[in-house]
């Protein structure tokens, strides 16, 4: 019995991480535009030229580095 509890919360935990990481993809697909966002399980990548410099300037960009700890 408590294993089947242990893995209900693991799946549950899953599928909050899955539902919170979209979430971020969305909200950084609106923020940088141009650039190509993925998802990989937990990781979220943002590719496009110029985008340390765009991180560097942009304040809407500069809280995914301290927000995500």
């Amino acid at each position: 019995m408590m294993g089947e509890l242990i893995k209900r919360g693991e799946a549950l935990a899953r599928e909050c991480r899955r539902q919170r990481v979209q979430a971020l993809a969305q909200q950084l697909r609106e923020i940088v535009g141009s650039a190509a966002v993925e998802v990989e399980e937990a990781r979220v990548l943002v590719r496009g030229r110029g985008m340390v410099k765009r991180w560097l300037i942009d304040p809407s960009l500069r809280f995914l580095r301290g927000g995500l700890r």
